[in-house]
């Protein structure tokens, strides 16, 4: 017999069309197989017993494969209820006093109480504070306080502005004496003497 079985099922089926076939024309001969020998009877037990395990073994299979659907059909309806005790038992008992021995008796851990030190506070307000320097980070109060400019460019096609008021008077009198090349000139708003 070949050692290439696709499953349970065909195995079983040639097994049992070996011991017809034996039943058939070797039903009163003793046979000497793989260096034992066996009476038809003994080798008709001795097949039926492969056929049996091999039976029992998916009977086993399938009650199994039921059990583990029932297992996880009552785990999906029961795992949302535990959580909920564990959210009541919690709420209720989570900040009491005995909160160790409560927690404890229904199987929760209680709340890990985290302690920093000075050092590590210190060392987290001084990074909070370079990460913020470091991002420009502002608070409201800062924000405010902050204003832009707008720069003042002159357009690029501008021309200079050109005065149209006349002149002012400059008067000069014959009897002052003043330095050679210089001209006299009045103030420009208060009147000549």
């Amino acid at each position: 017999m070949p050692n290439t079985r696709t499953n349970k099922t065909t195995r079983a089926d040639r097994i049992r069309k070996i011991k017809a076939g034996l039943q058939k024309y070797y039903a009163n001969t003793p046979l000497v197989l793989a260096g034992t020998s066996y009476k038809p009877a003994d080798l008709q037990a001795f097949l039926q017993s492969d056929v049996d395990a091999n039976d029992a073994s998916t009977q086993a299979r399938a009650t199994w494969l039921n059990s583990v659907k029932a297992a996880q059909s009552t785990d999906a309806a029961t795992n949302p209820v535990l959580r909920a005790i564990h959210a009541q038992v919690q709420s209720q008992y989570g900040e009491a006093p005995n909160a160790d021995t409560v927690l404890g008796d229904f199987g929760y851990a209680p709340r890990r109480k985290v302690t920093k030190t000075v050092e590590v506070k210190t060392a987290a307000v001084a990074k909070n504070k370079a990460t913020r320097t470091a991002r420009h980070t502002m608070g409201s109060k800062q924000k405010a306080k902050v204003h832009g400019t707008v720069p003042v460019t002159p357009a690029p096609d501008a021309q200079p502005v050109v005065s149209t008021s006349p002149a002012p008077v400059v008067t000069s009198s014959p009897t002052s004496e003043s330095p050679a090349g210089a001209s006299p000139t009045a103030p420009a708003n208060k009147p000549a003497p």
